[in-house]
């Protein structure tokens, strides 16, 4: 199998595990809005990691933080996860816009302050930086698409000398937009992702039709997104996304 002209990688969840530096930030955020929780709480919450994988944007993870905060669980927000986030929203009382600039705040604070711990609460996933530095002196051209604020993609990807070709932050906008104008420039275009409905999304969209897409089983996943797997999305193990293109499901 031809390997792709370019690589489109999401950041969180398939290049970065960093649900420390999400509960933490979302926390102090909450806190700020006068979520009762104690000052000093940095274990990440299980409630918190089940919902995570629902989550599509910043500020949601504010609002689940807050409802935690508030005794809500897991079971609740699993339930319907957009009836429960749209009612401990209006609680908190804060509009997405708002939240989203609070944590944005909270974080550009972070790295401009105390830069090395807040780095420090990302993980890269095992064989991962590897493999991306292999395909840069391989001359394999890969990019990162994602829905955190470009400075701070760019921030954890100069930590670990990480050099792609671009990074579309949360400003590019859409990331099936994203894909469209890469689509134009460079063929054939590969898409990992670690979020089903994205992808979903994206085979929709009749003029990315020759974007392969792939969710990356490592990232963070709903229970039964394995199950509702269909082509032409394919199931990506890390140990294959590591190994040569030749071995990557087509």
């Amino acid at each position: 199998m031809p390997r792709p002209a370019l690589i489109a990688l999401d950041l969180d969840g398939v290049l970065v595990d960093g649900m420390e530096e999400y509960w933490r930030s979302s926390l102090h955020v909450a806190q700020g809005f006068g979520a009762p929780w104690p000052a000093l709480e940095t274990q990440v919450p299980p409630d918190f990691c089940r919902i995570r994988p629902w989550v599509h944007r910043g500020w949601e993870m504010v609002v689940v933080a807050w409802a935690l905060a508030h005794g809500a669980t897991a079971s609740l927000f699993l339930k319907d996860y957009r009836a429960a986030l749209q009612h401990w929203q209006g609680d908190l009382g804060q509009s997405s816009a708002q939240l989203q600039l609070a944590l944005e705040q909270c974080r550009q604070h972070q790295l401009h302050h105390e830069p090395l711990p807040w780095l420090a609460q990302h993980r890269f996933y095992p064989g991962v930086v590897e493999r991306l530095q292999d395909w840069s002196r391989e001359g394999v051209a890969w990019t990162v698409i994602t829905t955190k604020g470009r400075d701070f993609a760019a921030a954890l990807l100069d930590h670990q000398h990480l050099e792609p070709t671009a990074i579309h932050g949360r400003e590019s906008g859409a990331k099936s937009k994203v894909l469209e104008h890469l689509q134009k420039e460079q063929q054939p275009v590969w898409f990992v992702e670690d979020r089903l409905p994205t992808l979903e999304t994206v085979i929709g969209e009749p003029q990315l039709g020759n974007v392969g897409c792939y969710l990356a089983a490592w990232g963070y996943l709903r229970p039964n997104d394995q199950e509702q797997l269909g082509p032409p999305i394919h199931w990506l193990e890390r140990h294959t996304f590591c190994a040569p293109f030749s071995t990557w499901p087509a």
